[in-house]
């Protein structure tokens, strides 16, 4: 089970529908693999329903029962055939990779760690990608232009002193100047959603200047 969640606010914004696309992505990743937080959502859905029996009535229009009926009798769209399982991507995940786990296309960014950056429009300033991370090995010491959220999909990582496994979320701010760790029990495979680019520390080369961009 995930010892590290969504902050409250994120879920609560997840349920308005106001979270950007990326960050929906996150959480509902994490929804998926965390009971706790899905009966969490389960209380804020119905909070919500409350605050919308709360709200006045508006009158329909005059031909809305016609064209209600009118959906009603539509043939039913044929079910979609079950996505097949996968032991690293959830579903809600698996439909933006396009793929399997086995069969993503990573491209390497240096000695132990690679990426692959999922098919989302940057126009909010938010880059979302899957990262890779061999065993032992660290992702060099940076920071950031804005926030980041991480969701742990295979094995974990320690960061801060805390340590994050399948399931668990960890969240950074600008403020924030840190060296993640990947476990030493196996590959490391992470959701990544940064915004704006990454700032590391001393003479990477191209490798980071790739990396953040």
């Amino acid at each position: 089970m995930s010892r590290h969640h969504p902050p409250e606010d994120v879920l609560m914004a997840y349920a308005a529908g106001s979270l950007p696309e990326p960050h929906s992505l996150v959480v509902a990743t994490h929804l998926s693999l965390c009971p706790a937080c899905r009966q969490t959502m389960t209380g804020l859905d119905a909070l919500g329903g409350a605050m919308l029996d709360d709200l006045s009535p508006t009158l329909m229009e005059a031909d809305s029962l016609d064209r209600l009926m009118a959906r009603l009798e539509e043939p039913a769209p044929p079910k979609a055939p079950p996505a097949p399982t996968d032991s690293v991507l959830p579903s809600p995940l698996r439909a933006y990779v396009g793929r399997g786990i086995e069969n993503v296309a990573w491209k390497k960014l240096g000695r132990g760690i690679e990426e692959f950056r999922l098919p989302i429009p940057n126009t909010d300033g938010y880059t979302t990608r899957l990262v890779r991370v061999a065993a032992g090995r660290d992702i060099p010491s940076h920071s950031h232009d804005g926030d980041e959220l991480t969701l742990v999909l295979a094995g974990g990582f320690t960061d801060g002193g805390e340590n994050y496994r399948r399931g668990d979320v960890a969240g950074a701010d600008p403020t924030v100047h840190h060296t993640p760790v990947a476990d030493a029990d196996g590959v490391c495979i992470c959701l990544i959603v940064t915004e704006g680019k990454l700032r590391f520390s001393g003479p990477f080369g191209p490798l980071l200047s790739y990396f953040r961009g």
